[in-house]
């Protein structure tokens, strides 16, 4: 009787984790991410090529930005399921649902939360893995001030999806540095300072925004764009990325 109660545990026990597995799979190998694409160059469009450029680092000026957002590059090694002459479906095609974020301020602090993404990968050709671009906010602007001082924080992404079949699958962790900034994106070319005052002139043109894809954001931009509206664009001196 005894024997026949191990069993029957036994039993129970490998029922409950096969229930807990199909639920949810955590597999790095099933669903990962590449890293952050550089989409300057690209117009801001984001392209899932194996071959795109990666940026190591993020920077967010804190003084113009609202938040931090990244183009992802996802891969998944999800084999193919569908048959034509089985009449049998593709289930294996893995839709982006969100992603989960864990931010580590340079205070210390630990902030936690679930951000929308969305995305759809085709299964893996072979050793190919299936590409999507996802699009993800890693840092939220109400964040801002709750990372601490200027300096490098950590972003630990992790991507979640399911199969068109019903199963949900997440990606192991991918650490982003970010560095938090006040003013330091902002630049001050000589031909826009007033050379009585030294502060930027709102009416001078210096550059083209076009390649901002997310302003206060990785892409340094003259003062001339914010000159009107801002005291740090305005003056040099009230910039504190320069005292």
């Amino acid at each position: 009787m005894q024997r026949l109660r191990r069993t029957m545990a036994a039993g129970l026990l490998a029922l409950g984790t096969a229930i807990a597995s199909s639920s949810c799979v955590d597999n790095e190998s099933s669903l990962f991410v590449y890293g952050v694409m550089e989409i300057t160059s690209t117009q801001c469009l984001a392209k899932p090529d194996a071959s795109a450029v990666f940026i190591p680092e993020g920077t967010l000026d804190r003084a113009f930005a609202d938040g931090y957002q990244a183009a992802l590059l996802v891969g998944s090694h999800l084999t193919q399921r569908g048959s034509r002459d089985k009449l049998r479906t593709e289930t294996s095609r893995l839709s982006i649902t969100g992603a989960h974020m864990t931010l580590y301020g340079t205070n210390g602090s630990v902030i936690e939360f679930d951000t929308p993404a969305t995305g759809l990968v085709n299964p893996s050709s072979g050793t190919d893995p299936g590409l999507a671009a996802v699009f993800a906010r890693l840092v939220r602007q109400k964040d801002l001030e709750s990372l601490g001082e200027d300096g490098q924080m950590i972003a630990r992404i992790k991507i979640l999806g399911s199969t068109l079949g019903g199963q949900e699958i997440e990606s192991g962790v991918f650490d982003f540095p970010i560095t938090l900034c006040t003013g330091c994106l902002v630049a001050y070319p000589a031909d826009a300072l007033d050379p009585t005052s030294g502060k930027c002139d709102a009416v001078t043109d210096t550059g083209d925004d076009s390649a901002i894809c997310f302003f206060g954001q990785d892409v340094y931009f003259p003062c001339t764009y914010c000159a009107a509206f801002n005291d740090i664009c305005a003056d040099p001196g009230s910039n504190p990325f320069y005292q």
